[in-house]
């Protein structure tokens, strides 16, 4: 069957930069007992936030999902509480230690777990020898403990891997079972040194496999990109299309995503869908209503021919063609609303409803039957014409349905009756969805979908990461009006180590601190009250490159000209284009600068940057310079400005002299409410390419962390290899309201980059 089809490449280009090392092989193979997840997934402590692991569990069903329960140091917290803080304390994925739950003892979907269970939640200290009487499962038994001891012992293992030879090693062969096992990662091989048993680690891979490999909901329909059959995807199946019929009579061909062959290797193949939707079929004499999976059974033949089918229009078929449907209610009554419902809109309220077998149920959305009800027409009616009708639960929109309700910026899938928030932007785009496919609903219909758990790619993206180096070279400093002056030779990046080795880095004999001191590996932190007086630092005067952070200065300059928010600017890709240019937009759109600015602020790009710099001054250069002109005017000798995005290297500052860019810029109402916004969401003036909207969350993952002692004003980060991570927050503690400037530079964990500004700020708020 060949249909027509846009091939998305964006989807091609995205899987193939986004999967880890090794993922094609674990993709398309059965189970390896070499390589069971990479080190890259077992330690992304930021997979899931606390909402999610909430979303998942509750998805789940099991006891655990509304438990309250001591975590390991007694205080009474949620399962996903619990969960949630032991992946962030030990640096590992929450979503192994779901796994565990499970693998262990069943605890994700078991709905009356023993307190056996609970107490030996993952397992941990429990061996082949001692069992359940083990002195270490002892000292850790207990929900929260086992919860901890499953993550600790992970990052124990990274922390001691070349110190304790009796932890298996990545690349080593260990006797598994009588089999010769070779991990291919310090993952896997943890995972043998946790459980030594194969059956145990395939139990853990499947368990990862269904829950977190599996990317498309219900309800997609997938082709491949080398291929003409397209595919549903059904409770982690795919079923084929055997024709167009069959296709179109239940769902939109536009819907259809183009997906690399591989992709579609993942999901295992079930009954193909061979028959049109709403066929009558016989079978043995018994004639059935095909609807959907569900099959109806006429009361007679009679019936069948009063409601007046041809019989060239019934298809016989074999027990087997029908055996895995459901069976309906039989059909007694010889008139269309008994076979198909019927479309009403009482004239007494205006409403729409869906009316079956004498049961009203509310659509709340004319969309929902243009989707849901396609070949069936309104029928105004009056609420007495209606005999005693019973009121149903709403129409929900079917799987697979795109969904932004009014007042929210996230974009949801629907499956199962529940939405599914699209992580990001990029999440979007990298799985292949369609923008005009989008449907727009009011805020009650999407609070009638109940939440369900989030939607990501299987490898995420940094989403301020470059795609490549820049050039290495000397730094030059501003130290007076007119001269430059490079770095010391010996700050310059070594670059034959690998990225992480590109950092600028300061040389152990200038390190300086200033008050109390705070242990951490990151280059360079300042901590300043409201009034911009330090109160702690770590080499704040030494000269770093800014990344992203000197968008907050264009910002400035750019409110300080006089930038017109409401007005468009038009996007061309010979003068805007900028260096690592992950902006989707075509040429000739048109974006509000208003929502350009959130574009630079909120998500970091760089190409908005240059469009906005164009709406007030034509020459980039002159607009740099003024740049530069406002830094020395606020005496800043050591920042230097060599474009507006922060992009060059030779873009640069200190932690003092950044605090006061950042007091100044915020000082602005519109730039310190962009820098807060924790989302956003718009659509293009003029669209080119049938994808209108954008929408994205804030670069600081923190923003989102409603746990953490203090509110977060204001936030921008910035990162590139030679600068490492950097990110400046203004906070105000939650106990009594005081106002601080915390700012981090240099920090080479890009993967945790939030961890360790998290543990400065929390200091900061007790200390001071």
């Amino acid at each position: 069957m060949k249909i027509s089809r846009t091939r998305y490449t964006a989807t091609l280009l995205l899987f193939s930069l986004l999967t880890p090392q090794g993922y094609l092989f674990a993709a398309e193979s059965a189970f390896n007992p070499n390589y069971l997840i990479s080190d890259q997934e077992m330690q992304d402590q930021q997979s899931m936030i606390r909402d999610d692991i909430d979303a998942f569990l509750q998805e789940k069903g099991g006891y655990i999902a509304t438990l309250r329960t001591p975590d390991k140091d007694g205080t009474v917290r949620t399962v996903a509480d619990i969960i949630y803080r032991a992946a962030q304390e030990h640096r590992i994925n929450p979503k192994y230690i779901l796994v565990k739950l499970q693998k262990e003892q069943s605890l994700i979907t078991d709905p009356n777990p023993t307190q056996k269970q609970l107490d030996g939640a993952t397992g941990y200290g429990i061996n082949d020898g001692c069992g359940w009487s083990c002195a270490t499962y002892l000292a850790n038994k207990g929900f929260g403990k086992q919860v901890d001891a499953a993550a600790g012992i992970m990052r124990w293992y990274y922390d001691h891997a070349n110190s304790e030879p009796w932890i298996k090693k990545a690349n080593a062969v260990y006797a598994i079972d009588d089999t010769r096992i070779t991990p291919a990662n310090n993952a896997t091989a943890f995972l043998y040194t946790y459980t030594p048993h194969i059956q145990g680690n395939k139990n853990f891979w499947s368990l990862w496999q269904r829950w977190f490999e599996q990317v498309y909901p219900n309800g997609t329909l997938l082709q491949a990109d080398d291929g003409e059959t397209v595919y549903l995807i059904q409770n982690g199946t795919k079923r084929a299309f055997s024709n167009m019929t069959a296709l179109t009579s239940r769902f939109n061909p536009g819907m259809i995503i183009t997906v690399p062959a591989s992709e579609l290797a993942r999901y295992s193949d079930a009954t193909p869908i061979t028959l049109p939707n709403y066929s009558i079929l016989r079978q043995a004499g018994t004639y059935y209503l095909l609807a959907f999976d569900e099959i109806r059974p006429f009361e007679s033949d009679s019936v069948v021919r009063d409601l007046g089918y041809n019989p060239g229009e019934i298809i016989d078929v074999q027990p087997a063609d029908i055996a895995f449907m459901n069976r309906g209610k039989t059909i007694k009554v010889a008139t269309a609303e008994a076979l198909y419902g019927r479309l009403i809109r009482i004239k007494e309220n205006n409403n729409l409803y869906f009316l079956d077998e004498g049961i009203l149920h509310l659509l709340t959305e004319q969309e929902i039957a243009a989707i849901n009800f396609p070949n069936l027409r309104v029928e105004p009616v009056s609420i007495t014409d209606l005999p005693r009708p019973v009121m149903g639960n709403p129409v929900l929109f079917k799987d697979g349905t795109l969904l932004l309700p009014d007042g929210s910026s996230k974009v949801y899938v629907i499956e199962n009756g529940k939405k599914r928030h699209i992580a990001s932007e990029d999440v979007f785009n990298g799985l292949g969805y369609k923008w005009k496919n989008i449907i727009r609903t009011s805020e009650f219909t999407g609070l009638n979908h109940e939440t369900g758990e989030p939607l990501y790619l299987r490898s995420d993206a940094p989403s301020d990461v470059p795609e490549a180096t820049l050039a290495i070279q000397e730094i030059p400093v501003r130290v007076a009006p007119g001269t430059t002056v490079p770095l010391p030779a010996n700050n310059t990046p070594d670059t034959s180590l690998g990225i992480e080795n590109l950092m600028v880095r300061t040389p152990a004999d200038q390190t300086t601190y200033i008050g109390e001191r705070f242990e951490t590996n990151i280059e360079t932190y300042s901590i300043a009250d409201a009034a911009g007086n330090v109160l702690a630092g770590k080499n704040i005067n030494f000269v770093r490159p800014t990344a992203s952070l000197a968008k907050v200065m264009t910002a400035y300059r750019l409110m300080q000209e006089g930038l017109p928010l409401g007005s468009t600017q038009t996007y061309d890709p010979a003068d805007h284009k900028a260096t690592y240019h992950r902006f989707r937009v075509d040429a000739g759109e048109k974006i509000r600068n208003r929502d350009l600015l959130d574009a630079m602020l909120v998500s970091s790009l760089n190409t908005p940057v240059r469009m906005l710099v164009d709406a007030v001054e034509e020459q980039e250069s002159i607009f740099v310079n003024r740049m530069n002109d406002q830094a020395q005017a606020w005496g800043l000798l050591n920042t230097h400005f060599a474009g507006p995005s922060g992009e060059n290297i030779d873009t640069v500052t200190t932690a003092q002299e950044y605090l006061t860019i950042y007091m100044r810029a915020v000082g602005n109402p519109t730039i310190k409410a962009v820098l807060g916004k924790k989302s956003y969401e718009y659509d293009e003036v003029l669209d080119l390419d049938g994808m209108p909207h954008h929408f994205d969350s804030h670069t600081n993952d923190l923003i989102k962390d409603p746990s953490l002692p203090f509110l977060i004003i204001s936030s921008k980060t910035g990162y590139l290899y030679e600068s490492g991570a950097n990110m400046m927050m203004q906070v105000q503690r939650k106990t009594d309201g005081k106002e601080f400037y915390i700012l981090t530079m240099g920090d080479v964990d890009h993967a945790h980059r939030f961890d360790e500004t998290r543990r400065i700020a929390k200091w900061a708020m007790q200390t001071f």
